[in-house]
């Protein structure tokens, strides 16, 4: 029988990303395993993973909040059914591993698997770690990270396994798009209907949006086109009334390919700061501007990569801020290469190789 490989994240693209081009290196590598993708009902993972030949497997994201509300009161209630779907998927599935890089979806799951000696892994995108990583790390024997840090911050006891410590290791961060061939510019532009020969800007709230990044396109539309065209990429259901005319495309989400097209064809990115928005970025060297979200760990994100990416903090001026850092930045080319180069060094990626042989070793040996 082949081995089952189970991936579990969504809610944002920030766990989605590794976890995909994880999954293409390792099914590379064993084309006889079986991988099945457990994500959130209604997040932008469930539209990409059935485009493609993945199963996927729907599961409540029970999500722990962090501050006094009353969804703490329906908290329990809420992880219970979530633990109770994820141990219908253990035993529909009986996976081989669980494998997953944040969100509250794979705490049950993650947690169940550990007690019937499932391995478990995760990988820390932001710098810091995660409430559902922290959650889960007792129960794994493979941790592994993006940023170097000077002592491990997710590393515990693992009573289960005989008080053994989990593995905590820096890797590159898989991504998608390392290796794959990009078209040029002029290619990429006509593809959207725009002109190579003036500048384009990407404008990207990740997988579900960003109302604050749409405001500042969508209410400044006029002033933005005057200087430049715009591929904007809104989020479901989070743009604003603004139609496409020529210099604006409007899109509530683009697929791999379309995606590819546009990082081509901008010459800046304006970007939340999210990790799994960061990595596209540096595998692709992109002259990027990120905003992150105000009190949240993409300031941590950004404040790491100080000299890869220009940081513009949100705030009641935040239209005027990115449009002068825009201009800026199309007005010395320069500038924008070297702030790409950095990003690029900064932040290590690959295909998914590093991930794929650390996890090889908590596989069963392939049958085949």
């Amino acid at each position: 029988m082949p081995r089952v490989i189970a991936l579990v994240g969504g809610g944002t693209m920030g766990p989605v990303v590794p976890l995909l081009a994880l999954q293409k290196k390792l099914s590379a590598l064993h084309p006889a395993d079986k991988f099945v993708w457990v994500g959130t009902p209604d997040g932008p993972e469930k539209r990409i993973i059935e485009n493609s030949d993945l199963a996927f497997v729907s599961l409540r994201a029970a999500k722990l909040p962090r501050y006094l509300t009353w969804k703490l009161l329906t908290w329990p209630f809420d992880y219970y059914k979530a633990k109770q779907q994820a141990g219908i998927f253990l035993d529909d599935w009986h996976p081989h591993i669980i494998i997953g890089a944040g969100g509250f979806t794979q705490v049950p799951v993650m947690r169940l698997a550990a007690e019937r000696g499932i391995p478990c892994v995760i990988h820390q995108l932001d710098y810091d770690p995660l409430l559902s990583n922290k959650l889960v790390a007792k129960y794994c024997r493979l941790i592994t990270t993006t940023f170097v840090y000077h002592k491990k911050l997710l590393t515990v006891p693992l009573d289960k396994y005989r008080n053994r410590q989990a593995d905590e290791k820096r890797i590159a961060t898989p991504n998608r798009f390392v290796g794959l061939r990009w078209p040029e510019k002029i290619m990429a532009a006509a593809h959207f209907g725009l002109d190579a020969r003036r500048p384009v800007v990407l404008f990207t709230g990740g997988g579900t949006g960003s109302l604050a990044l749409n405001q500042v396109v969508e209410n400044n539309l006029d002033k933005w086109l005057s200087k430049i065209q715009i591929i904007h990429l809104t989020g479901k259901g989070r743009g604003l009334a603004e139609l496409e005319r020529p210099g604006y495309v409007k899109r509530e989400f683009l697929d791999e390919q379309d995606l590819l097209n546009a990082y081509a064809a901008a010459d800046v990115v304006v970007s939340r700061a999210g990790m799994g928005a960061i990595t596209d970025l540096a595998t692709l060297s992109k002259t990027s501007i990120l905003v992150p979200i105000k009190n949240s760990s993409q300031e941590r994100n950004a404040q790491h990569l100080p000299l890869g990416a220009v940081e513009v903090k949100e705030g009641p001026g935040l239209f005027d801020d990115i449009y002068k850092q825009v201009c800026h930045l199309l007005k010395h080319p320069d500038e924008s290469r070297r702030l790409a180069d950095e990003l690029h060094r900064s932040v290590k990626t690959d295909d998914g190789t590093e991930w794929a042989e650390l996890i090889q070793k908590f596989l069963p040996e392939d049958e085949d």
